[in-house]
Order: structure tokens, then sequence, then C-alpha cells
């Protein structure tokens, strides 16, 4: 047989040797030792009759020594194009070998249009025609995915230094919302204790990414990116463009939070009484109420620590938009939600003597859990604000407050809680948990409830709806007041103290951007009118055995 009567065998032999060796670059290998040997044989003056049979009885035997060869030597085999080492080598790497386990990495952090038809093709041996009817898209795309793929697989070798910091010292992302959560807590449930979650939206924020960017920045395989990225897309709290996807809120680092709190004290203390006089007209009315009169003295000063919230929270919202002449706008949300989220990113472990100043300011907006038709009464709605920046035991979570379950919406179930306490009713006819009351004891503590005779009595202030329209009326009052007094004065001082964002961000509302602008003027505001006699001096910033507790700034109403 002439020599060149081999070539009609090669596309024979190729797809031999395509079945034993499931994976192009050996295939090829082995066709060209089977020919080579064929060569050779021909050459020392044999003539081979059968030639089929005889190449493939070869091609076992050149099989088998190549099984010996590798017995103990796994290897990563990538294909034709991939021009890792140089266009026509194969990779045969030990499996202890840096270099495999850098291969095995970029290709696990590609993404998943491109990691399906690299793994079938180059270490499944699925032919382009295969893999196109399976994936139901057309050969061009499966030969475009597997050329492009090869790049980002050569790429991501060279970039393995990306896999760094993010990836061994994570950050830790923390998520509030303005409006109403969904059903389950979300947005803040959609990353509670979930580390890769809160990594994904941090590495997508300044910028939109690819899921391989993200995966090579975390140091985690994109198949395990992509569903929780969906989860957040779905969510929205991430929006997706083309191949990218980038996070779609607000995120300030501690340093930002806390920069602008000096000038915000110094203003209060400099102009207080703009801060101050519409809140001590509209307590100069509450104290002449029949609701006041009746409260206990800790209710009392409840009240009065929720009509300065109150005042001031919406009073200095209402001369924002007032002088940018905007409103917040909270769209419907998945799972019954309407909020605007915003969050912060901690570098390294919280420690709270570093950020002093910003925990003292803090507090969380007007919460309202309200019910039609619950029990015997036509409503029941509790509103109350966090006065986190008292240290103070708060009511809503301690070490050992199991009394809940997690995701319980806990103003609700309290409200509900002080509604069959004050009328005495049995808990179970009305399906109440029985096992809430186990929190009493802990409410107490918190000043929500007070004891005598040994008996748990409610220590927050109640009232009649009709009560409450009156409590609305006078701060509504006071708050538009606030906006006269305060317009010209937080104009000025707004000057420069805008939060920069991306600049592809476009859904964050004004009111945002400026959030940390006068967010410490609350509490500010409420220290120096303790310090002026304005406001009870119940010394609760030296609260840290529970001495000096304040009353929470909180308020039933039943009607």
């Amino acid at each position: 047989m002439q020599n060149k009567n081999l070539e009609n065998y090669i596309e024979f032999l190729l797809s031999a040797a395509l079945q034993r060796c499931r994976n192009i670059y050996d295939a090829e290998d082995l066709t060209q030792e089977t020919l080579l040997a064929a060569l050779s044989y021909m050459a020392r003056g044999k003539d081979i009759q059968d030639v089929k049979a005889w190449l493939l009885v070869v091609m076992g035997q050149k099989f088998n020594d190549m099984l010996r060869k590798r017995y103990k030597k796994p290897i990563v085999s990538i294909g034709d194009g991939f021009d890792i080492l140089d266009e026509k080598a194969i990779i045969q790497l030990n499996d202890e070998d840096d270099e495999a386990e850098n291969v095995r990495k970029a290709v696990a952090y590609l993404a998943k249009n491109y990691r399906e038809v690299i793994v079938r093709y180059y270490m499944n041996g699925q032919s382009v025609s295969q893999i196109a009817s399976e994936l139901s898209i057309p050969e061009g795309t499966v030969k475009s995915r597997l050329y492009l793929g090869r790049n980002h697989v050569k790429k991501g070798i060279s970039d393995m230094e990306k896999y760094s910091k993010q990836s061994y010292s994570p950050i830790t992302l923390h998520i509030s919302c303005s409006g109403n959560p969904g059903l389950n807590g979300e947005p803040v449930t959609l990353i509670k204790n979930d580390l890769i979650a809160q990594n994904i939206l941090w590495r997508a924020y300044s910028k939109p990414v690819t899921i391989e960017e993200i995966a090579l920045s975390i140091g985690i395989p994109a198949a395990y990116v992509e569903p929780i990225v969906q989860k957040l897309v779905d969510g929205e709290l991430m929006k997706k463009v083309g191949n990218k996807v980038y996070t779609d809120f607000m995120i300030l680092t501690l340093e930002d939070k806390e920069k602008h709190i000096p000038a915000q004290k110094k203003c209060v203390h400099e102009n207080f009484e703009l801060f101050w006089n519409a809140i001590e007209k509209a307590l100069v009315k509450l104290r002449q109420c029949a609701f006041y009169e009746r409260c206990s003295f800790d209710a009392r000063n409840s009240l009065e620590l929720y009509v300065a919230f109150n005042c001031l929270d919406y009073g200095t919202y209402m001369t924002f938009s007032e002088i940018f002449n905007t409103e917040q706008q909270f769209k419907e949300r998945p799972n019954g939600g309407r909020w605007i989220a915003f969050g912060h990113v901690n570098f390294k472990e919280f420690d709270s003597k570093e950020h002093v100043e910003l925990l003292a300011h803090s507090y969380s907006g007007e919460r309202i859990a309200r019910f039609d038709k619950y029990a015997n009464s036509e409503v029941l709605e509790i509103h109350v604000y966090g006065a986190d920046g008292f240290p103070c035991y708060p009511y809503y979570h301690s070490a050992d407050y199991t009394f809940f379950p997690e995701n319980t919406d806990i103003d609700a179930e309290i409200a509900k809680l002080l509604y069959i306490m004050h009328m005495g009713i049995d808990p179970e006819s009305v399906g109440l948990n029985p096992e809430y009351l186990k929190a009493i004891p802990w409410l107490t503590k918190c000043k929500i409830f007070r004891e005598e005779e040994g008996k748990p009595v409610i220590n927050i202030p109640i009232l009649h709806k009709d009560e409450a329209q009156a409590l609305w009326n006078l701060c509504t009052e006071a708050k538009y007041e606030m906006v006269k007094d305060l317009k010209e004065l937080l104009a000025e001082f707004y000057k420069g103290k805008k939060q920069e964002i991306p600049a592809h961000l476009d859904s964050v509302p004004l009111q945002k951007q400026y959030l940390y602008a006068d967010n410490a003027m609350l509490f500010a505001t409420i220290r120096e009118a303790i310090s002026r006699g304005k406001l009870h001096d119940g010394n609760y910033d030296n609260d840290r055995n529970g001495v000096h507790q304040p009353p929470c700034p909180m308020v039933l109403v039943i009607g």
C-alpha cells in the first residue's frame, strides 16, 4: 500500500480515536501515533492487507500505552485553539501542578453560556452539532462561545492575581430601607447572613460587571454565583444590562455616614430655636390633652419623645423636599413591598469605640403596624421609632430574645400582645401564640410594660383613634411650621454635602444622596433639648445596665 493512501483513512481514524478518548486533543494525538506506526511498518517493507482492521488493532495498542503512561498522572486536556502553551500543544499537567489548578479555576469562573460549551466540547468530547442540538442553539453560536470561552480562559489564567483580597478578606454589607418591606422582610432578608450575596453586591456597585468578573474577584466559581445574582435581580437589588449586572441602590462606607456629623451638631447647637420652636408649641398643646394627663410618668415621656421624633424626622424631610422640589417615589416591589434600599459596607469587624458618634445619632424611622377589625377592635395600630442613639435595651432584640420566630413582624406581634393584655383577652382565643407572653419580662426592662402589685401593666401611651387624630394634627401643624423656620438655614447647610454615587446609578432618590447630610440632626436636637430642660432628663446616655432606660417613642392606637 502506498504511503499516500494512508491519507484516506485519517477521518476514519480520528472518528475511532474520538470514541476512545472522548476529547479532540487526545484523539488527534492517538491518530497521529497510529499513522506513524503504519508509516514505520511500511518503511520496513511490510505490506498491510486489511488496512482498517490493522489500523484499529494498532490504535488499540497505542491507546492502552497512553492509559498506562497516564495511569498515575491525571491531566487537564484543553482542546483545539486554546493556545495556553502553544496552538498545537496538549496541556498534560500533573493534578497537583499549579498550572492545572489555574486552568480548572479559569474554566470554573466562566459564565454558564461559555462554561457549558467548553466543558461539553473539550471535557466531554461532544461535537459542535451535538452541543447545538442539546442546547437548542445554532452551531455558529457554539463555535462563537468556544472561541470566546477559550479567550476568557487564557485571560483568566493570566489574571489569577485578581483572585485576591475580596476572596480572602470579604466585606460585610448591611441594608436598610425606607417604605414598607416585603412580606418576608425584603430587601433586608435577601442578603441577611449571606456573605456571598453581600460581596457580590459590593463588587457590582462601582460599575456594571460580568458574572466572570464577580466570580474571579470574590474567588467563587461562576456556577455558584449565578443563582445568587439571579435572586438579587429578581429581588430588585440588582439590575441586568446585556451580559452585565450592577447593584441598584446606594452603598456608603462608615466614613461616608460619619463625615457630616460634627457640622450637623454645630448647626443644631447654634440654631436650636429654629429646630425646636414649633416642637415646643406642639408639646405645650400635648400637655393639655386629657389622654396625656391619664398617662403614667414613663408614658408621658414616651409621648413627648414620640412627638419630638416625629416632628424632627418628617420636618427635616419636608424641608428638604421643599428646598429641592422633589419627593421620593416608592415603587411596587416583589412580594408586596414598597421600599427604597440603601446600605453601608464594613471592610473590617465593626468596632463601636471607633464609631461612637455614628452610634449616638442612629435611629430608625417611624414604623407602623396596622390591623383592621382585630379581636374586639375596629382598628389596632402601633407607631414606633427606634431610639438607637441611646445606649438602651432595644425591645426588638436581645441575646436571649427567642420569643418570636425569625422574619416575624415584631412590631405587629407586640401590638397584638399589648392589646390582649390591655383588654384582658385570652391569647389563644384570638390566635396569638401564648409563648409570646414569655416576652413580657424583657419588655418590662424596655419600659413597654411596668409592674404593679406583681402584675404587668402597659407602660406606653394607649390612645383612642380620635385622640390619636388629635396627636397627628398637632404634629402636622408643627412640621409645616418647621419647614418655614428651617428652609433658609438648611438650604445653605446642604451645599457641598451630596453623597457621590456611581455615574450609572440613576435610581437613587435625591433624598438618599443627602441622607447622611442631616440624619444626625434629630438626636443632636433631642440632646440639646434635654440639656436645656425642654424634655425630661432621664440621663439616658449613661444607660449601661438598664438603670436609665429611656421610654420608647411608641404609641398604641385602639379604635
